[in-house]
């Protein structure tokens, strides 16, 4: 299986620069119609950019969320295990 976290960090950089490069062709490109429609379509020629940034983000918060909560079941059926061996031992 393909670890997931390398890849998303990968696409997460990848995202970066596809805003970046967004914002500055768009900023290049309209310059000449003035600082205000420039700064315009810089902005939306960099939303495609951010919005993946956001959605890969997310994407990694949530495999990061799976690990913890695997993590803290394994945590609390060990916990559960020696409560019930030690219940056993008492009576």
């Amino acid at each position: 299986m393909i670890p997931l976290k390398p890849l998303l960090s990968i696409f997460i950089g990848a995202s970066w620069a596809l805003a970046i490069a967004g914002a500055l062709i768009g900023a290049l490109s309209f310059y000449p119609l003035g600082i205000f429609n420039t700064i315009f379509i810089a902005f939306v020629a960099s939303l495609p950019g951010f919005f993946s940034i956001v959605l890969f983000e997310m994407a990694s918060l949530q495999i990061e969320k799976q690990e913890e909560l695997k993590r803290q079941t394994k945590l609390l059926e060990s916990i559960e295990k020696l409560l019930n061996d030690k219940i056993i031992s008492n009576n």
